[in-house]
């Protein structure tokens, strides 16, 4: 009895964890979907087909101007297709066998910073999203910008054994220059197995030392055992320090948005120089496990949430690779430097080169969730 009760509690969960996982990221592709249709619709650019998920058509309409309008199957994204592409990744079509009225909305017929304008605005969407997220989630809960003010040692670590002690005001961590205490673990986390030289002021006199972070198991936001890295210290008393001003929050929303992205990026370079293990990427599986974590703390940790995986989308869709938004970009860039169009094959070859890559590393992502299940 108690295995069938683990089995339809463990059913239960996923069930729960599914239908999370396609509400946020309904929302969030939506939003960036939209974010091309209303740049699209201002360029005059005809969009035949507007989707939420792939494969098989749950639910459909047309509206006034001709566009169809359709929820599929599989809630792992979504695309606009517009007159002139010759599939979903906006891959150019032959412009020849288009009428002389059908050029004139066709995407690829217009001028290169209108078709950039309408490639950039999905990522830009993204980006107000995350920032509009964290902007009510920080004014709803609060958030603390506390000094780099050293409260504690923790014995036996990294900061002990530099030299560290309570009172210390860090001040710059390598390159990166210390405003708040919590500057300290994004500059930690963004930069694995480094050794750190760090500057800070002890009885308003100047100081260096150097150490590296120690690796240590704790608990995300969610509750979930992750692998960190720490120096060994703790802030000074924070009560009292906690915020919630509107114009506070949504400062520190465009900045938490900007830190996402640049960790996004940075992060998968470091996997790709062997910097970062391989086995972090996440895949569907995971961020579904996270959708039903935060569905479950509440209506804020959802917005937590929704702005994380929002500035994360934005940052990977600005990659220079085919058919991501970012490999459009790329190619209008180099189109400007040689002052021609590239052709239609040699479009077609890239895209086909990033959907491979792209395939490869969402298999990757599926394997490491389906091992971190068992």
């Amino acid at each position: 009895m108690e295995l069938i009760s683990n089995l339809v509690h463990q059913l239960s969960n996923g069930a729960y964890d599914l239908f999370s996982f396609t509400l946020i990221i309904s929302i969030i592709v939506f939003v960036h979907e939209y974010g091309h249709y209303i740049i699209a619709k201002a360029c005059k650019v005809k969009v035949e087909s507007f989707s939420i998920g792939f494969g098989p058509e749950i639910f459909v309409f047309h509206d006034k101007s001709g566009t169809r309008w359709k929820l599929s199957a599989v809630p792992l994204g979504g695309y606009i297709k517009m007159l002139g592409d010759s599939n979903a990744g906006s891959v150019p079509a032959n412009q020849q066998k288009l009428t002389e009225e059908e050029k004139l909305y066709s995407l690829h017929t217009k001028p290169r910073y209108k078709k950039a304008a309408i490639v950039f605005a999905g990522p830009f969407a993204n980006m107000v999203l995350a920032v509009i997220a964290f902007t009510i989630f920080f004014s709803t809960a609060g958030y603390y910008r506390t000094p780099p003010v050293i409260g504690s040692v923790i014995k036996g670590k990294p900061a002990e054994q530099a030299g560290l002690l309570p009172g210390d005001i860090i001040t710059q961590i390598n390159e990166y220059k210390i405003k708040y205490f919590e500057d300290i673990s994004r500059v930690i986390t963004s930069n694995p197995k480094t050794r750190m030289e760090i500057e800070y002021s002890r009885n308003n006199q100047k100081h260096r030392t150097s150490l590296t972070p120690l690796t240590i198991k704790n608990e995300d936001a969610f509750g979930n055992v992750i692998e960190r890295e720490t120096i060994g210290v703790t802030s000074v008393d924070i009560t009292g320090l906690k915020q919630s001003s509107f114009l506070g929050a949504m400062n520190l929303s465009v900045s938490e948005t900007y830190h996402a992205m640049c960790l996004t990026i940075k992060a998968l370079f470091q996997i790709i120089v062997g910097k970062r293990s391989i086995n972090e990427i996440g895949g569907p599986i995971k961020i579904a496990k996270y959708s039903g974590q935060s569905a479950k703390q509440g209506f804020t940790m959802v917005l937590y949430f929704i702005a994380i995986l929002s500035a994360t989308l934005a940052a990977i869709n600005l990659l220079p690779i085919l058919p991501l938004d970012g490999g459009h970009l790329f190619f209008y860039v180099v189109e400007v430097v040689m002052r021609r169009d590239l052709s239609l094959k040699c479009q077609k070859y890239a895209a086909t080169f990033g959907a491979t890559v792209l395939f490869l590393l969402m298999a990757i992502a599926i394997s490491n969730d389906i091992r971190h299940l068992f």
